[in-house]
């Protein structure tokens, strides 16, 4: 169960340095350029491959989830009342809160499993063997780590889904209705174990990159 803690604790980290590191990489271009628009696409560039990857993974799962799609965009533009940047966008129809949550969390589950492909890939010497391989695979775990999180449009969903859930569970209260749960009952098989054992170390990686990255643009304010 240690195990599983310490994941969720990893995952928040690195939930809340993507966040910072986001904002600090943004206002170090907008500093260095003067130009609220230059700054913008400069940083845009910069997050493109991520920003790829995050909008195509919420249309394959759209696709698998037969909802339709519509316009595919990669290009940024400031939100409406400023309240950030939006680096890409795939407009997806109106569906099931359950299908909208899970086309909204898609980019979190796609960003996972490419870190962790990459990391495997390292670490068991499959991957190139030269340096600037290493370095690319630094950058790819970057540009993904600070990518995948969902945004609050996507997870529209989420609340109505949540909702449901409680008013069903409120519901099953009131008549009487009781579903057991016996925490310590609870048992993780050995090879789960051993894949949480080792996300729990491949999560570090991005991790430290994000802490390294957030220090460096921070000494660098003027």
């Amino acid at each position: 169960m240690i195990y599983v803690l310490l994941l969720l604790l990893e995952i928040i980290a690195l939930y809340l340095l993507s966040r910072h590191v986001v904002r600090s990489v943004f206002h170090f271009f907008y500093q260095v350029t003067r130009r609220r628009n230059l700054g913008m696409y400069i940083f845009a560039i910069l997050f493109l491959p991520g920003t790829f990857i995050h909008e195509i993974s919420h249309f394959l799962a759209a696709l698998f989830l037969l909802v339709p799609v519509g316009e595919f965009e990669l290009i940024p533009k400031f939100k409406e009342g400023g309240g950030g940047v939006d680096l890409g966008s795939v407009a997806i129809a109106k569906t099931d809160p359950v299908r909208r949550f899970l086309i909204g969390v898609a980019p979190f589950v796609f960003g996972i499993l490419i870190i962790f492909t990459i990391l495997f890939l390292i670490s068991g010497d499959r991957f190139i063997a030269a340096w600037w391989g290493n370095i690319l695979a630094g950058i790819l775990i970057f540009e993904v780590a600070n990518s995948m999180f969902a945004s609050k449009k996507d997870l529209e969903g989420a609340l109505i889904l949540v909702i449901f859930i409680l008013f069903v569970i409120a519901f099953l209260y009131i008549l009487g209705i009781r579903i057991p749960i016996n925490l310590t009952d609870f048992t993780i098989s050995s090879s789960t174990l051993e894949i949480i054992k080792n996300a729990n170390i491949f999560l570090l990686v991005p991790i430290m990159i994000d802490t390294v990255v957030l220090l460096l643009f921070e000494k660098s304010k003027f």
